[in-house]
């Protein structure tokens, strides 16, 4: 068997774009069960559905790739054989509506920044879909950091989902429009700023208050030898 390819997130993004050029493609989700077939025209599955796509690809590339054994846990794949580099995550959104996907669960994350700063450095994968008459077509693609895809939202420094005062998860901005009231974070320390502010705001994260951002940049250092 061939030695599987080294391959970057930007590889991939541009072999999917320029090579594939996976916004030609049609497509269609079928399920097979005794003998009986039936096309899917819902949008439910589609996210779950084009990471299992994705990875079938990487396959036939021959490109190296791993996936966590919970599939529930970050990141969708990692590239290299470090578990602190090489973070790939998958998001999808339906082209026809603005992007409300979760980025991550709020306090997975903080807590996450804590031991492998390095996730801040994670590229995702976005493709906006449109399902028509059962017919799959990816709209649009982009690969984007973290602090590129979220922003400030209101009186919150970071647009997340809160119900009843609760954080759950953190959202993305609608990046790619032109009439944004808030714009993505300009740096990922514009962007772990925010997440200091809101710390700050939500008893929730009374745990986190104690020099969250300071230990983040200490353990960011320490990993890596660069100064946030």
């Amino acid at each position: 068997m061939a030695e599987k390819k080294k391959v970057t997130a930007n590889e991939i993004y541009d072999l999917l774009l320029n090579e594939f050029k996976i916004k030609e493609q049609i497509g269609s989700v079928e399920i097979i069960l005794g003998g009986i077939s039936a096309k899917y025209n819902g949008k439910d599955a589609i996210g779950d559905l084009l990471q299992e796509w994705l990875g079938e690809w990487l396959r036939q590339k021959n490109f190296y790739f791993r996936q966590p054994t919970n599939t529930q846990e970050f990141p969708d794949f990692l590239l290299t054989e470090s578990s602190n580099s090489g973070f790939l995550e998958l998001k999808t959104f339906n082209a026809d509506a603005s992007p409300a996907f979760d980025i991550a669960n709020f306090d997975s994350y903080c807590t996450s920044l804590l031991t492998i700063p390095e996730r801040i450095e994670a590229d995702y994968l976005i493709f906006s879909y449109k399902m028509i008459d059962a017919e799959l077509s990816i709209d649009n693609i982009w690969l984007k950091k973290v602090w590129e895809m979220t922003s400030p939202s209101g009186q919150d420094p970071l647009k997340m989902q809160v119900k009843r005062s609760q954080i759950y998860n953190i959202r993305p901005c609608t990046w790619y429009s032109k009439r944004l009231q808030y714009q993505p974070f300009e740096n990922k320390i514009d962007f772990l700023n925010a997440i200091s502010a809101t710390l700050d705001l939500y008893p929730q994260c009374d745990k986190y208050k104690d020099n969250w951002l300071k230990n983040v940049k200490s353990k960011y250092q320490k990993n890596t030898g660069i100064r946030l």
